[in-house]
């Protein structure tokens, strides 16, 4: 059986059947305000709390405030989380390239997340120096999880396709078939909703809800 670990959303722990896989990219996408980030934070929190370190790669310049919030200002917890912030898609290659490095080395860590791993992607600039880079990155990331048997959680910015009528995950065309389980996230007032839309072993269509508060994200039956 496919090991799991735990998001710490009690609702999306569910519909996962345990949480995100062990040896698999996971990507979680939605427009802004959906919850990605929040997301990303309180599996890495709940990771470092009872699994093991996290290297966190953030694109989107997450505020001091609030990863202090999310780690309760603890010390102990904080220092688990191996922190990247990355200022380019260049920037992030490297970042990554470095993560397997340090793996190689004997670090111990029971995931890596990226949030976003599309933000510097842009197909207007330099496009084949963009598609090869994120070629390289997922090919990276995909050894890593296989070899480690580690989570690899992505967050996506997205855009709308005007001949789908639907948001869609950016440079999905390119990343899905990479990636094992896909996440859509929506927005009804302020409780939040999961859609499972991929995953090789459990029935698309799956939903959840959850709610962010200050300090950490919460199911909702």
């Amino acid at each position: 059986m496919m090991q799991r670990v735990p998001t710490g959303i009690s609702t999306l722990d569910s519909i996962l059947k345990g949480g995100f896989e062990k040896g698999s990219i996971t990507l979680i996408y939605g427009g802004p305000g959906t919850g990605k980030t929040n997301i990303a934070l309180n599996f890495s929190i709940n990771c470092v709390k009872n699994y093991g370190g996290v290297i966190f790669i953030d694109s989107e310049s997450l505020s001091p405030e609030r990863l202090h919030s999310f780690t309760g200002g603890k010390r102990e917890i904080a220092s688990k989380l191996l922190f990247y912030r990355v200022r380019s898609f260049i920037e992030q290659e490297e970042a990554i390239k470095k993560t397997y490095s340090l793996l190689m080395r004997g670090i111990n860590v029971s995931a890596i997340v990226i949030d976003s791993f599309t933000e510097f992607y842009n197909l207007n600039i330099e496009h084949m120096n963009s598609l090869a880079s994120l070629s390289k990155q997922l090919g990276i990331l995909e050894d890593i999880a296989k070899n480690y048997s580690l989570v690899v959680l992505l967050t996506s910015r997205v855009y709308y396709s005007i001949k789908d009528g639907r948001i869609k995950n950016v440079a999905g065309y390119y990343m899905n078939p990479a990636i094992k389980t896909i996440i859509r996230l929506e927005k009804i007032d302020d409780i939040r909703k999961a859609i499972l839309e991929k995953h090789r072993t459990i029935v698309p269509g799956k939903e959840a809800l959850f709610k962010i508060q200050s300090d950490s994200v919460i199911g909702v039956e």
